[in-house]
């Protein structure tokens, strides 16, 4: 009995110490992964993962354009594997919400977009690593020196900036212009950047993106109502909506992100309602990280992910602040309740309004807009509202989603096409 007892206690032990090593992995990870940015890099320093060459360049920014004498911050910006083989140079833009560039970039996915072309992709201000410490103080988030610092009007300026060091570097001729591209609220940060530097501007490429001051201008909103962009779902979404109102903010996320990320994206939604509408359960939709509002609010609330809140909310604000969920279903509306909630409430007790785009579109480049029917995100209206805002500008609708996945080597082609060669090579394809 004293042996078996022995072999129960050994047992019990090594149980309660696998279970103490795996409580503290979890506790070590949350508290790198909530942890406050501390300090930056030297501004004659470069990261050891990430030493400068030929394809990974560093640029000193201002920390802020609008006041000079808080002095600068290390950024950095990287070429395209083919960059060296053409002239035709396009600023690949990855917008605030998309924290796809850094010390280790997946080209893969870059190279889907504008492969075997000369491109630039730019480490944005307040993603990983190059965080703004003077914006976390004392433990706390600043919110008031995260909007001037995160905001997507210093970005515009550091988008400058680079191209200025190309030039500089040899890289880019002080007479030659860049192309643009823009998906998504990048799309938005292009229209911007042309706004402000168009005259340097020589093409631009705006796809699956919208316009916050022409939907305003044409009461119109920044992304549809549910009922506007998937009618059928949302019949049959309403009713169990009224028996079931705690679940509303999930299972929008879930018919949102299945928007984004689906081929057929109204089809799958369809099933989606009439599967909970018939009893199905909602858990076996909230499995997938993705499509978990918990583990996706978790995750966006990491102090490390302020600038992509603060970019969210610069784009929806507008709409967000007067929004009643009691009275509407907007899939990204009611997922931003819960995503943005914290910079929400800010902007509330502080009486902040929203950011208002001043955005000008008298730029005279070619300007091509490529928009999926299908997409949950943007609506069709507010892109050919976008598109007869440009003096030289077409559009082209594919059925397909927000991500436009239905045939990508026919999409890169006609992006392709487009820079090198504009419409002309637009005509080529058909």
């Amino acid at each position: 009995m004293i042996h078996v007892d022995f072999k129960k206690r050994k047992r019990l032990l090594i149980v309660s110490v696998i279970i103490l090593i795996i409580l503290g992995a979890v506790v070590y990870t949350h508290l790198s992964f909530y942890g406050l940015p501390k300090g930056r890099l030297g501004l004659n320093k470069t990261y050891s993962k990430m030493k400068e060459d030929d394809f990974h360049h560093y640029v000193d920014f201002q920390l802020d354009y609008t006041n000079p004498s808080l002095g600068k911050f290390r950024g950095f910006y990287l070429l395209s594997p083919n960059f060296y083989t053409s002239e035709n140079i396009t600023f690949l833009l990855t917008d605030g919400q998309m924290e796809l560039v850094g010390l280790q970039t997946d080209f893969n996915f870059f190279e889907g977009i504008l492969g075997n072309s000369a491109y630039v992709l730019i480490g944005a201000r307040g993603h990983s690593p190059t965080f703004i410490p003077e914006v976390y103080n004392d433990g706390k988030i600043d919110y008031k020196k995260a909007l001037k610092f995160y905001n997507s009007d210093q970005q515009v300026e550091d988008i400058e900036q680079v191209r200025l060091n190309l030039i500089k570097k040899g890289l880019l001729s002080s007479t030659s212009k860049i192309n643009v591209f823009g998906a998504s609220g990048a799309g938005i940060l292009a229209q911007q950047y042309i706004s402000k530097y168009g005259q340097y501007v020589n093409r631009v490429i705006l796809e699956s993106t919208g316009a916050p001051d022409l939907a305003i201008k044409n009461n119109l909103k920044y992304s549809p109502d549910y009922k506007l962009y998937n009618p059928a779902a949302y019949a049959v979404l309403a009713p169990y909506l009224e028996e079931n109102p705690a679940e509303k903010a999930s299972v929008c996320n879930i018919l949102y992100q299945q928007g984004r990320t689906e081929r057929s994206p109204r089809e799958v939604q369809l099933q989606t309602v009439n599967d909970l509408i018939n009893g199905g359960s909602l858990l076996k939709y909230t499995l997938k990280p993705i499509t978990n509002l918990t583990v996706l609010n978790y995750m966006i609330k990491s102090p490390k992910s302020l600038a992509v809140r603060i970019r969210w909310f610069e784009l929806v604000g507008h709409d967000l602040l007067k929004y009643d969920s009691s009275k509407r279903t907007n899939l990204l509306y009611e997922l931003s309740l819960v995503a943005v909630s914290d910079v929400l409430e800010y902007h509330k007790v502080h009486n902040i309004p929203p950011k208002e785009f001043k955005i000008e579109r008298d730029f005279n480049g070619e300007v091509l807009l490529i928009k999926g029917t299908e997409d949950v995100v943007f609506g069709d209206d507010i892109n050919i509202i976008l598109q007869k805002a440009y003096p030289n500008a077409k559009i082209v609708f594919f059925e397909d989603g927000h991500r436009m996945q239905k045939d990508q080597i026919k999409y890169r082609a006609i992006r392709s096409q487009f820079l090198t060669n504009g419409f002309k090579g637009l005509q080529l394809m058909k």
